[in-house]
């Protein structure tokens, strides 16, 4: 019994200084700081660390706050987007374009960015040219010479939510003649 009591005594001396609080640190001549859990050297301070065997103190929160519901309703509403204005930028309203390839590249400036639900369509001549997108920029390919009026539209949810004014474009383009074949004399 006297054996168990002593080897008990033993671990419980050796458990503590495993967990030992205490650091002490010092600066050695070098400028060098040093940091041990013994202490050694000249002007030596201890350091005491948080016991880290207890559990940690609960979180604090902040207090809680009466809201008053009619108020919050404000709150909770999206803002509401000022209204979208398109205006495009180039080509210029009557300008004459040469492109024997067709090319005719419309850009646009919005005066807002477009949020999720809205997207632009290009109408060439009263027709919608390809797909809607978000871009404000068109590169349209292989176009018939002559003149032609483009318009922007931008839609959300399906509803037409602004306009910009029509331009006129005029494509000079070379046409293409087919070779005529001599007639044989017979």
């Amino acid at each position: 019994m006297h054996k168990v009591i002593t080897l008990l005594s033993i671990l419980l001396t050796i458990s503590s200084l495993a967990f030992a609080q205490t650091v002490y640190t010092w600066t050695d001549n070098n400028g060098v700081i040093h940091f041990s859990d013994t202490p050694s050297g000249k002007n030596v301070k201890a350091i005491q660390m948080a016991d880290y065997h207890q559990p940690p103190p609960p979180p604090a929160f902040e207090a809680e706050t009466k809201v008053d519901p009619k108020s919050d309703k404000k709150d909770n509403q999206p803002t509401a987007l000022s209204p979208l204005e398109i205006t495009i930028t180039s080509p210029e309203h009557d300008q004459a374009l040469r492109s024997n390839a067709g090319m005719i590249t419309i850009r646009a400036e919005l005066n807002r960015k477009l949020s999720v639900d809205e997207t632009l369509q290009l109408q060439m001549d009263g027709a919608n040219y390809h797909a809607p997108t978000t871009r404000p920029l068109w590169e349209l390919r292989n176009i018939d010479r002559g003149t032609h009026t483009f318009t922007i539209q931008a839609y959300r949810d399906g509803k037409l939510i602004a306009s910009s004014s029509p331009i006129t474009v005029h494509l000079l383009r070379s046409s293409q003649q087919k070779a005529v074949s001599p007639v044989k004399a017979q």
